[in-house]
């Protein structure tokens, strides 16, 4: 199925986080990137025509079987983690018990290749209210023609948060899965990122930094 034909019931979905208009969006403008029905090429993007949903948005690069580092992140991916996300892996996101399964979706999302939903929940507690949210993973093509990238976004609830938050995958909620039903080269594994200097992130701009010629 040509998947710019096929609606997804989460887009008119209002009610859960993934009818999110950051999301829906992104997903959206990614679509009219795949040209002839092909993965979009990460140089295909133009972070003007996503500047919404810019602060909540990431662009990963997989450098071993379920693992993908952060090599841009928004301003709200930084704030949550309350440290500069570029270099650390994705699972670093999620508490302990979820980073086998999500190790397992990130593989998914690059062999699929396939759009990959997660809903999720941050259990509260003392002073520290539940926190619920999303995340959207859209494949990407690097500069090699490989689907070793992936274009992201994660929304949640406002909440104050003082501290960092880790998620678990919410078992109350389906997990997306659309296999994109395309032949594509199989993902190379890509050089691990040298160790990037963590540190809490002081930049006043809420937008997403590109790394230019990265592939």
């Amino acid at each position: 199925m040509d998947m710019n034909d096929q609606k997804t019931p989460y887009a008119a979905d209002q009610t859960t986080h993934f009818g999110h208009p950051h999301l829906v969006s992104l997903e959206a403008y990614w679509k009219t990137l795949r040209h002839a029905r092909r993965v979009p090429a990460r140089s295909d993007l133009n972070p003007a025509l996503i500047d919404q949903a810019l602060p909540y948005s990431f662009i990963l690069q997989r450098v071993a079987p379920g693992v993908a580092r952060f090599r841009v992140a928004g301003q709200e991916i930084h704030s949550l983690m309350k440290m500069d996300a570029r270099g650390m892996p994705l699972t670093s996101l999620f508490q302990t018990e979820a980073r086998d399964p999500v190790k397992d979706l990130i593989e998914k999302a690059f062999q699929g290749p396939a759009i990959v939903g997660l809903p999720l929940v941050s259990q509260g507690g003392l002073l520290r209210p539940t926190m619920t949210g999303a995340m959207l993973l859209l494949p990407m093509q690097d500069a090699q023609g490989d689907t070793s990238r992936l274009l992201g976004a994660l929304v949640f609830d406002d909440v104050s948060m003082p501290r960092p938050r880790r998620f678990a995958i919410d078992a109350g909620q389906p997990i997306r899965t659309e296999t994109l039903g395309l032949t594509l080269a199989t993902s190379q594994l890509m050089p691990k990122d040298p160790v990037m200097q963590k540190g809490p992130h002081v930049s006043p701009h809420p937008a997403l930094r590109l790394v230019v010629n990265n592939g």
